[in-house]
């Protein structure tokens, strides 16, 4: 309350003026005197009181009260002073005792103060708080009370106090309330009065954040964040933005949890949320511009990350340089030294990715994995001893490791180390038995080797998981003829005949064999099931005839001859063939038919018109009676 000292003002009131006082008279005349003197008195009073209550004139020059000077109070145990048309503010909870007041007449008889919204009386003897002058007042708005003097019934003045709720107040009603609402609005009036309190804000952005309005939220826990850094509040702000999707707004609070904590969960969290947030060259720029801010214990770990952002987005030379710095800064995680080999490499900087990973090795020395990548290293730069060094290396810890073989085997294949080479098909071998290129080439090798038992039995594999695979059976074949081995010569014929019909070296060859051993009946019955898969051969319907004629067959070798007619009807050897068979079997008309067909083709075959002639005599003579 506004107040103002240095008056130093009596009680209010009349004034006393002291004397000692006088026997009175005996006798009649002394009453009736003194009964005149107190008519005149009295007139002389009211005929004062009705001019000082007159303005101007006369009544300017009497020591009465014209204007109020001053009212004096005591507000909560001090003194306050009003001066006339001043306002102050004071809450309910206050006291309040009107103490005297001031004019400017000499004489302040007849002065009293009125108010048209409370008893001031109730104030002018004891004090008495506000909340008491007033019933059933709940003060949430301002509530003026206007304080007037008066002399008699004449304003000479006046001063007025305003009543209003402060911050205490508004918190008050607002933890009495479970409207949520109507709490909001309590607290704003109680920050509204109180701007600097912490509470009042932290309760008044806890309700807006649970009603949705974000907005407002983020801007009380920011200014309480300002004031001074809370992990409390920096984390109910942190989710206020991610809420909103503010990212950028996000991604520094949680730099300043880091700063406030450094916890490494937090910092997990901001790399997770920032790679989600941003794409990889924004959270690159991001970093890189607020690494400064990141406190020391993570800027390794900052560096790790930007060379994987880098890496991320294939910017190779700057992953690598990234790395480098990582490792300077004291990273002692040897995978650090694998990325950098990797960064190397995709930059396609091979001397520097082969010092990486052999520094990587070194610290890591049962890495196979590694270990065969510097094998490929020292390949591409062309140390092949340093190469093969690396990948017996591996074979020493897993001699069945498939990619070391295949490196190893290149290498030996080069160097036309055969016995090596051979050595190392041999385990591919074993570990990939149903390797059909294995197989073969480890075949191929115990061929050129002379090691035939061998290369048999890589062969027979190959093949048989090659049903089509024509070349393991000629290799075969000629094994089983340096070996002289008829039945397996045979077995691999029959094979390569029936997978190459139109290969005649094959027939060729079974026909030999059959006619060399005078299998006949082997030889019909093979060519007659390859005649079948294959009816258009004209060699195997042929090979079929041989067999039928030296079985002494004609049934079977006609059938033959009719079948090469068909395919071959202008080959004449076939129709006289058939025209001497039928006659051997005393078929002249079958035989006659034939040997038609044969004139037709050539008029001027001698041998057919005789046979002709002979035979249609022979069949006018068999049909004569005897």
């Amino acid at each position: 309350m506004s107040r103002k000292g240095g008056y130093p003002y009596g009680s209010p009131g009349s004034f006393y003026r002291g004397g000692k006082k006088k026997e009175p008279e005996s006798g009649t005349s002394n009453r009736f005197a003194l009964i005149l003197v107190s008519v005149f008195l009295i007139v002389a009073v009211a005929g004062v009181v009705f001019i000082a209550t007159r303005e101007g004139g006369f009544s300017s020059f009497l020591p009465f009260a014209k204007k109020l000077v001053a009212l004096r109070f005591q507000h909560n145990g001090q003194e306050v002073i009003l001066l006339p048309d001043q306002q102050v503010v004071v809450n309910p909870r206050d006291s309040l005792q009107l103490v005297q007041i001031k004019t400017d007449g000499f004489l302040s008889w007849g002065t009293r103060v009125v108010s048209a919204e409370i008893d001031v009386r109730k104030i002018t003897k004891n004090p008495a708080t506000i909340r008491e002058l007033f019933s059933n007042e709940t003060f949430e708005n301002p509530t003026p009370i206007e304080l007037r003097a008066l002399l008699w019934n004449r304003p000479i003045g006046k001063v007025s106090l305003l009543v209003q709720l402060d911050a205490k107040d508004w918190l008050q009603k607002a933890n009495s309330t479970s409207d949520v609402d109507k709490r909001i609005s309590y607290l704003e009036k109680a920050l509204h009065e109180n701007q600097s309190n912490i509470l009042v804000k932290t309760q008044l952005a806890g309700l807006y954040f649970d009603t949705k309005r974000y907005s407002e939220a983020a801007r009380l826990y920011k200014e309480i964040d300002e004031s001074g850094k809370s992990k409390n509040i920096s984390e109910r702000l942190l989710l206020v933005y991610q809420i909103m999707n503010k990212a950028d707004d996000a991604l520094r609070v949680y730099i300043d949890l880091l700063k406030i904590s450094e916890e490494q969960q937090t910092f997990k969290e901001f790399i997770s949320y920032l790679k989600k947030r941003k794409s990889k060259e924004e959270a690159e720029k991001f970093l890189e511009k607020y690494q400064h801010e990141i406190p020391k214990a993570f800027q390794s770990s900052v560096l790790l990350t930007l060379a994987e952002l880098s890496s991320d987005t294939k910017n190779w030379s700057r992953a690598a340089a990234t790395y480098e710095r990582a490792i300077k800064a004291g990273v002692k995680d040897s995978d650090v030294l694998y990325n950098l080999f990797v960064t190397y490499k995709k930059n396609d900087d091979i001397e520097k990715a082969t010092q990486a990973l052999d520094r990587y090795l070194e610290k890591n020395p049962g890495d196979i994995e590694s270990r065969l990548q510097l094998g490929e290293l020292y390949e591409k730069k062309g140390q092949i001893s340093q190469a093969k060094a690396s990948y017996e290396a591996v074979l020493q810890k897993n001699p069945q490791h498939k990619e070391a073989l295949t490196h190893l085997i290149a290498i030996l294949e080069k160097s036309n180390d055969k016995a090596a080479l051979q050595g190392v098909y041999e385990r591919l071998a074993q570990m990939q038995p149903k390797n059909r290129t294995l197989q073969y080439n480890l075949a191929v090798m115990y061929y050129e080797a002379k090691k035939y038992d061998r290369a048999i039995t890589c062969f027979q594999i190959a093949a048989a998981l090659d049903p089509k695979d024509i070349q393991s059976r000629k290799y075969l074949l000629d094994i089983h003829r340096k070996l002289r081995n008829e039945k397996g010569e045979l077995d691999v014929l029959h094979e390569l005949a029936k997978m190459d019909p139109k290969n005649s070296a094959y027939q060729n060859a079974l026909f030999k064999y059959y006619d060399d051993k005078k299998d006949y009946k082997g030889m019909s019955a093979f060519f007659k099931e390859a005649s079948e898969q294959n009816p258009e051969s004209v060699l195997l319907h042929t090979f079929q005839l041989h067999a039928a004629m030296k079985l002494g067959d004609k049934k079977a070798a006609a059938r033959e001859l009719e079948g090469l007619i068909k395919l071959q009807p202008k080959e004449k050897i076939y129709l006289r063939k058939a025209a001497d068979l039928h006659e051997s079997t005393g078929d002249y008309a079958e035989a006659l038919k034939k040997l038609d067909i044969l004139l037709k083709l050539d008029p001027k075959d001698k041998q057919a018109k005789d046979d002709y002639m002979r035979l249609k005599m022979l069949s006018m003579n068999k049909k004569k009676p005897s």
